[in-house]
């Protein structure tokens, strides 16, 4: 149930097995399942500079992916005892074909007293709906959310230096533009968010062989992403698909003990 934010009306949407009468009456099928088929390629490289790293491509191929189907009205006359204002099932509904890149690169030297280390890592992962099953033209949704849902470039750059007993960690993350989605009675409504970056930093001692402590803080400079404009009636601020934390700053205290 929920607030469509456009007409401020209550609806009552539905997600039915496709086993369930109600959505075998508007077409649900029984699920078969998924097959895919992968193709990929490796390197690594290691120098005596200090230098190694790896770099992977791959392709992946679904056929009859699981998803929700277009959203129906209920006909008039249909027997509708939960009184839903429309039902969507699971059904197997598109083919996607996903494309992405790994990239992992080292440096390690000695700097001072200590030893650093430089870790930056890459990744690019595109999906597109190839064809799908009669749904397809009309569920724009879930084109969406396979296509757009997740940031196609991530990435982060982590340095440390370890000296002694001590340890000190910085990483800079980064997050690609997103695309979310709200469901309402009247259609969903979509909302894209930029890309976004975050600092953490850290700083560990080790005790002994067993005992350490580590103080740290993820997103030092307390960063928020865009509010979820249609979210509000659900009681979010944030929208809870979003592919990072949206709690801002995260200052915290580790104990470990290790046998």
């Amino acid at each position: 149930q929920g607030l469509d934010t456009r007409t401020l009306q209550i609806f009552t949407s539905g997600r039915l097995s496709p086993s369930d009468p109600l959505a075998q009456l508007l077409g649900a099928k029984p699920l078969k399942p998924e097959e895919s088929r992968t193709a990929s390629l490796g390197l690594t490289w290691r120098t005596d500079l200090g230098l190694s790293g790896s770099v992977d491509v791959y392709q992946i191929k679904l056929t009859d992916r699981f998803s929700q189907s277009a959203s129906f009205a209920i006909p008039s006359g249909t027997p509708n005892p939960l009184g839903y204002t429309s039902v969507n099932y699971f059904t197997n509904d598109f083919d996607t074909t996903t494309t992405g890149v790994d990239v992992v690169g080292n440096y390690l030297r000695d700097l001072g007293a200590g030893r650093m280390t430089l870790t930056l890592a890459y990744n690019y992962n595109r999906t597109r709906v190839d064809n799908g099953s009669t749904s397809l033209a009309t569920n724009e949704t879930q084109r969406v959310l396979f296509e757009d849902r997740l940031p196609e470039h991530k990435g982060s750059l982590t340095g440390s230096w370890d000296v002694g007993a001590w340890s000190l960690m910085a990483r800079m993350r980064y997050y690609g533009a997103w695309t979310d989605s709200s469901g309402n009675a009247v259609g969903d409504i979509y909302q894209r968010f930029g890309a976004m970056s975050f600092l953490d930093l850290a700083v560990g001692y080790r005790i002994n062989e067993h005992h350490s402590l580590r103080v740290g803080a993820d997103n030092v400079f307390d960063r928020y992403p865009d509010e979820a404009t249609f979210q509000a009636s659900r009681g979010l601020v944030y929208s809870r698909n979003a592919p990072y934390d949206t709690d801002g700053a995260n200052l915290y205290a580790q104990y470990r003990w290790t046998f």
